[in-house]
């Protein structure tokens, strides 16, 4: 991953830190979870929800791929609804974490996460 953050002006969800290769939340200092070909990058939108972009860089096969509310700086113990932003879908409400179907190699899954009241 050769990331610098992912949002721009000061407001930056995630940091790259060149010491030890990790990309941390500017909100609670917690890793991001990374696993090879595998990435989830996230941003903050009006009102609270999150962007959640899934992208598989494997050059084959196709893989499910799991966002932690932690990794989005959502607790882990309340439930959040998921919204495929392209299929214009409602997936439903989950607690913890979301796991998407398989994503096909170098495809990628738009979400809006958006914690539950």
């Amino acid at each position: 991953m050769n990331a610098v953050s992912c949002k721009k002006q000061g407001t930056q969800g995630w940091n790259w830190n060149s010491q030890d290769g990790t990309v941390r939340s500017q909100n609670n200092g917690e890793c991001l979870t990374v696993q090879a070909d595998i990435e989830v990058w996230a941003g903050p939108l009006t009102g609270g929800p999150q962007a959640v972009l899934l992208l598989n860089r494997g050059g084959s096969g196709s893989e499910p791929i799991t966002v932690k509310w932690t990794d989005i700086g959502f607790s882990a113990d309340k439930s959040a609804n998921v919204r495929d932003l392209w299929a214009r879908k409602d997936l439903g409400s989950f607690k913890g974490s979301y796991t998407s179907p398989n994503i096909d190699s170098h495809s990628v899954m738009l979400l809006k996460v958006t914690p539950a009241m």
